[in-house]
């Protein structure tokens, strides 16, 4: 940040104004606004009579002093609340360990007998929405048709069976969507439910981390849903 410059072309004070003057700031380097004040009434008490200086100077430097200050509140104020807002973030990142969480494009973990849910976010009317079941090898274990929805979300639920009705084997499965879209078949994205296993707190300030049961890890801003 650039910061402002006082003028310091002030005439020189006499050795018994200076003296009567109170130390600078509470460190004794810093001048506050009470020794800022007490200096413009130092000079004005002690400026040559024949050379008076304008009294629009001192204004100037007021405001000069009054904009620097000012700054230096407003930095304090947004480091402050920057502060507060990382602690409420990792609390509330702590606070879904264990809980299912929608994250765009993850892989959904299907555990034995379990399922695979999400939802799609059609950007506009779709007469055909399809979906595609791919597990970690890249194969296709399962298709499934959602027929026409309108733009929005579209929710879904994969009951765990292959296409040739057996259990799939459990493990990461990602769901792909295409969509017939204005006569023309289109990828859209996926959110898919996914468990939170850990959370990374970050020293340096930055979001924290959730560390998925797919082995991923998203910030915590990436959330659309939690379940």
């Amino acid at each position: 940040m650039d910061q402002i410059t006082l003028d310091n072309n002030l005439p020189s004070l006499g050795a018994s104004a200076a003296n009567s003057m109170s130390p600078l700031g509470a460190s004794g380097t810093e001048l506050g606004q009470a020794d800022f004040i007490e200096l413009l009434v130092a000079q004005i008490k002690n400026q040559d009579p024949t050379k008076p200086l304008d009294p629009s100077q001192f204004m100037s430097q007021l405001a000069q002093f009054s904009t620097v200050n000012g700054i230096q509140e407003l930095k304090a104020s947004f480091e402050s609340l920057a502060g507060r807002l990382s602690s409420e973030q990792s609390l509330q990142a702590a606070g879904l360990v264990g809980r299912n969480v929608l994250v765009p494009g993850g892989p959904g973990t299907l555990a034995a007998g379990g399922t695979i849910s999400g939802h799609v976010n059609l950007p506009q009317q779709s007469s055909v929405l399809d979906l595609s079941i791919i597990d970690a090898f890249g194969v296709e274990v399962r298709s499934l048709s959602l027929g026409g929805h309108n733009e929005g979300s579209v929710q879904f639920q994969w009951d765990g069976l292959a296409d040739d009705g057996s259990a799939a084997l459990p493990g990461e499965y990602r769901v792909i969507a295409e969509a017939l879209i204005d006569g023309e078949r289109q990828a859209i994205e996926v959110a898919v439910a996914t468990r939170v296993d850990s959370v990374t707190i970050n020293q340096e300030g930055s979001a924290p981390l959730l560390n998925l049961a797919s082995g991923d890890s998203m910030p915590l801003s990436n959330v659309e849903q939690i379940r």
